[in-house]
């Protein structure tokens, strides 16, 4: 059964995928006026797939948290502090979260799930560095989609996004989310 956080994402990227409407075209190289319209749309739906991945993380590590908490409840909480401050201490670090890259996602998992969840994603021909990369690319696109917007209105400059990336993009935390929402901690 898929967890709360995985259907929010489900949800989320739904979203995004329909920017990427079968009308519009393969490749992105057309007329200046469909070029910019376009432009706006794979940079929208970039945008979308990355907030559904923020969106997804945090609620996925806020899950694996209160799971490790309820374990806690009784005469063991009082020893080990606060249940309410290792949630307000979460809640804090994940507000500061901003751009879940996977050197933030391991680091939060580590300090608050004891485990590195990145060392479970695995699948097809992506290991672990893969999925890292993978991941860290995808975010710092987004980062030049957000602060820099449409980079140059000039047609003879190229596209800061592609359509097959954004397309891949979306297959790819697709599949990341489906892999992060299997482990079990």
């Amino acid at each position: 059964m898929a967890s709360t956080s995985y259907q929010a994402f489900e949800t989320a990227i739904a979203d995004a995928e329909p920017l990427l409407v079968p009308w519009l075209p393969k490749t992105d190289k057309q007329p200046k006026p469909e070029q910019q319209t376009n432009e706006v749309l794979k940079r929208a739906a970039l945008t979308m797939t990355l907030t559904a991945w923020e969106t997804y993380i945090e609620a996925w590590l806020n899950e694996q948290l209160c799971q490790k908490i309820s374990i806690l409840k009784g005469w063991f909480a009082s020893a080990c502090g606060s249940i309410k401050g290792i949630h307000k201490k979460f809640t804090e670090s994940v507000n500061q979260l901003n751009n879940p890259n996977s050197h933030k996602v391991r680091q939060l998992s580590m300090e608050f799930l004891q485990s590195d969840i990145t060392g479970h994603r695995l699948w097809n021909n992506f290991d672990k560095p893969a999925v890292c990369t993978q991941l860290n690319k995808y975010l710092t696109l987004r980062d030049e989609v957000v602060y820099k917007g449409r980079n140059n209105a000039d047609p003879k400059v190229p596209h800061l996004v592609k359509r097959d990336e954004v397309e891949k993009a979306i297959k790819f935390f697709k599949e990341l989310v489906k892999v992060t929402d299997c482990v079990a901690l």
